[in-house]
């Protein structure tokens, strides 16, 4: 049998190309864009469906190239058609939509006697959202929560900021506050604010029990009703001249001493 030739877009109203429009802008709730080698094949390492695949000659990875010429949904194109749809300002040459992947509430816990799970409150900002998500896969958090209001983890700008661990970490979108505070009493999870008036210091917190860790944006910080519920508040002391710190760089400082007593 003769290998079948892979298709070629050849214009920029291919229907093919407003897929990889709508999951860069989230407006396909069912997929996600992962462009570039290093996400490409973290995707297709992690086992994630993919429903579009497109390669210009700038792509260099001969071994990437292999694996996505065996798959029926890769198309060919220029790299003046690979850019009109790319968001970096220089693509890799290399595009993929996959599917999202879809996690149950229990896949938070992974199974972990003492899972810690890291939920985002009003985090808005995508690439935040994103590294907050990496921080919290190498710390070895068990699933990751994005609370209503919060950047979608699935867009273009949040994948990318996970650097690929969105595609492993077990996530959760669009939770409610009140939803959040119900699974916690349900799995037994201790609930730990991240709050700047804290009234415990970090440090003082037992983190090898099973945990819910939030953590909110620097502005407009965690819901009051979160707050209220939480079983301890805590705060990372930093010197008067700095008012707060990036998220992100806090819920590695939490999540890190998590780490260390749990070790």
């Amino acid at each position: 049998m003769q290998p079948v030739e892979p298709k070629t877009i050849t214009s920029t109203k291919n229907p093919i190309l407003q897929l990889f429009r709508a999951a860069a802008t989230g407006d396909d709730a069912g997929a996600m864009l992962a462009e570039g080698v290093r996400l490409a094949t973290e995707g297709l390492d992690a086992g994630l469906k993919v429903l579009a695949a497109l390669v210009s000659p700038r792509m260099r990875d001969e071994h990437l190239a292999e694996r996505l010429r065996a798959l029926p949904e890769y198309a060919t194109c220029s790299d003046e058609i690979l850019a009109k749809v790319s968001s970096l300002e220089t693509h890799q040459g290399v595009a993929v939509v996959f599917a999202r992947p879809s996690w149950a509430p229990l896949d938070l816990l992974r199974a972990d006697p003492s899972p810690i799970v890291v939920a985002a409150a009003g985090v808005r900002d995508p690439g935040n959202l994103g590294a907050l998500i990496r921080t919290a896969e190498a710390a070895g958090a068990s699933g990751f929560v994005a609370l209503a209001g919060s950047a979608d983890p699935f867009r273009e700008k949040a994948v990318r900021g996970a650097m690929g661990s969105s595609f492993r970490l077990a996530t959760s979108a669009g939770v409610k506050p009140q939803e959040l505070i119900e699974f916690c009493r349900k799995q037994k999870l201790q609930l730990v604010v991240a709050d700047g008036g804290g009234e415990r210091s970090y440090l003082d917190i037992d983190w090898r029990k099973p945990s819910m860790l939030v953590v909110g944006a620097e502005a407009a910080g965690v819901p009051a009703e979160l707050i209220k519920a939480a079983d301890a508040r805590v705060r990372i002391p930093i010197t008067k001249a700095v008012d707060s710190l990036n998220v992100a760089v806090a819920a590695g400082v939490l999540l890190f001493e998590a780490r260390r007593q749990r070790r």
